[in-house]
């Protein structure tokens, strides 16, 4: 697969899942977990065609076991982190849940042995300085702070490295599209379970409403989330992990234009420090052989 196709694929997801917050921001009747259960089952039905076009390649025996449990994970990963912005700072649920692609990159190593380079580990670094930067830019931060909202923000971003590192396993075996209705549903049919749990109500509330989350699958879940999956066979889930990182630098840029908010200093210094940083942890650079081959030529 041509690296333009997936950077394509790539910077169109990171656009896509941007969407998220302004389109929570419409909607602020609904339970969080409500608006993330109608995102994956409104996505998991249209990928259904593909799921059952005869001569798709679908997950059979363990890789169904463990599609269904990348849903559980991206589940959970809701659930923990939504659970902890109520319970901790913005800043530190932020920092926190951004170590995505640390948990990634390690998972990598220890599932795959393919251990990212110093480079990506250095590019990481840099960004989540940025992260840093952008939240304690973006408001005034609460006098109190729950280590529970914490560890339910470590444990949201362990979840989406577990989820991505998944994919990464079972996608180069099986379509895109059967694995992205498997894991959708099977999210779905999981935060169907919390809901009954935590008797959190599945209600699609407020106006325009049901549009909204039309927005919300068709945008963050199914150009996000789903090209995620398909960019995951040809690229390592913590490159994925490293890209996510620019959500809230496009969050931003869209609050500016739909919503008047606009970015303080301190958020637009932390906006180009992760810029750099993702950038310098993805790109790879030309191996010197190639320039000297190209000059003895």
């Amino acid at each position: 697969m041509s690296n333009s196709r997936v950077s394509l694929v790539l910077f169109l997801s990171i656009a896509a899942i941007s969407t998220a917050a302004i389109l929570v921001r419409l909607v602020p009747e609904m339970h969080p977990i409500a608006i993330a259960f109608w995102r994956t089952a409104i996505v998991a039905v249209l990928l259904l065609p593909m799921a059952a076009k005869s001569g798709a390649i679908r997950p059979k025996g363990n890789q169904i076991l463990w599609t269904v449990f990348a849903g559980l994970c991206l589940a959970f990963h809701f659930w923990t982190w939504f659970a902890s912005l109520q319970l901790t700072t913005v800043l530190r649920s932020t920092v926190l849940v951004c170590l995505t692609p640390v948990w990634a990159g390690l998972l990598a190593w220890l599932a795959f042995s393919e251990p990212p380079h110093r480079r990506f580990w250095g590019g990481i670094g840099i960004a989540l300085i940025g992260v840093v930067c952008m939240a304690m830019g973006g408001d005034a931060q609460g006098d109190q702070a729950s280590w529970v909202g914490d560890l339910l923000a470590l444990a949201g971003g362990m979840l989406s490295g577990t989820y991505l590192t998944i994919g990464r396993a079972v996608r180069p075996h099986v379509d895109w599209g059967p694995y992205g209705a498997l894991v959708c549903a099977s999210c779905a049919g999981w935060l169907l379970g919390f809901s009954l749990l935590t008797d959190a109500s599945l209600a699609v509330l407020g106006p325009n409403s049901w549009w909204i989350i039309a927005a919300m699958a068709l945008g963050p879940q199914f150009i996000g989330h789903i090209g995620f999956t398909w960019a995951v066979r040809f690229v390592p889930a913590y490159i994925i992990g490293a890209v996510i990182l620019l959500e809230p630098v496009g969050a931003t840029a869209l609050g500016t234009i739909v919503l008047d908010e606009w970015p303080t200093s301190t958020e637009v210094l932390g906006a180009a420090i992760i810029i750099m940083g993702v950038l310098g942890a993805t790109i790879k650079r030309r191996p010197p052989q190639a320039n000297t081959a190209n000059q003895s030529g």
